[in-house]
């Protein structure tokens, strides 16, 4: 039987923090532009999911966005950012 894949979070280091108290794994990546690391990171984990902060993803080039919405291995999943209104 596998091993279950774990669930990961990628955005500043706020936003990592708090879902790391849920028990995900935090990928800190304060700039878009340095979002290779993470996906280096990503690539030698079992990822089920990444709860990515919505401005971080955003901040990715159009075409990597829509590979990693349709993306089934991990899910890929938005959440507002810490510092957004979006918040309150």
């Amino acid at each position: 039987m596998s091993e279950p894949g774990r669930g990961f979070t990628v955005g500043s280091q706020v936003f990592v923090d708090l879902w790391s108290l849920m028990g995900l794994v935090p990928l800190a990546c304060e700039s878009p532009g340095e979002s290779a690391s993470v996906f280096t990171a990503l690539a030698g984990e079992k990822a089920a999911f990444v709860a990515v902060e919505k401005e971080w993803f955003d901040g990715l080039p159009e075409s990597v966005r829509k590979r990693l919405e349709k993306s089934a291995d991990p899910v890929w999943i938005q959440f507002p950012s810490c510092e957004s209104g979006e918040m309150r």
